[in-house]
């Protein structure tokens, strides 16, 4: 929820997209269960819901498909200090039943799948690259521009610029 098509809940029971917070639903926390349900046959719009412990908690998006331009949507997870389990239709029982006229991820014809980008194969194909010299010396630019170059490679600017942003 902190980035332009990233739409999230968190366990202060609000919901966030391009970082803009709202409350939503309820607070949950150890043990709880979440779900997240995307409706991309409601119309013009895609619908994106939470369920807590199989409680549907209402619409959190809608989101118009001409604005979303083709992009893909993942499903991502961002915790820390815990474990926790996923179930994307792997498993043989649910924690709780699948609203009617939704289906579990895995269980969607491949045709129907994205497929995400590769990771490294190994970490040799890793690559950091470290910028030292004096403030205001150019090294951001030439490291945007450099990234811009070699999108392959996706790196990720870290300073005070990109902190700033956020």
């Amino acid at each position: 929820g902190e980035e332009p098509f990233s739409y999230g809940y968190g366990g202060t029971g609000k919901k966030s997209t391009n970082c803009k917070f709202e409350n939503y639903g309820e607070t949950f926390a150890e043990n709880d269960v979440i779900a997240c349900l995307v409706d991309f046959e409601c119309g013009e719009e895609v619908e994106m819901s939470f369920m807590k412990n199989g409680k549907w908690l209402g619409v959190a998006y809608r989101v118009r498909k001409e604005l979303l331009g083709g992009r893909a949507l993942f499903p991502h997870v961002l915790v820390k200090n815990c474990a926790i389990e996923f179930n994307f239709g792997q498993r043989e029982e649910t924690y709780f039943s699948v609203p009617p006229g939704f289906t579990f991820i895995q269980h969607l014809p491949l045709a129907d799948r994205v497929r995400g980008t590769l990771g490294p194969k190994s970490k040799a194909e890793c690559e950091i690259l470290m910028m030292v010299g004096l403030p205001a010396a150019g090294k951001t630019t030439w490291a945007v521009k450099h990234a811009a170059a070699n999108p392959s490679k996706k790196y990720n600017i870290l300073g005070t610029n990109a902190i700033m942003d956020k």
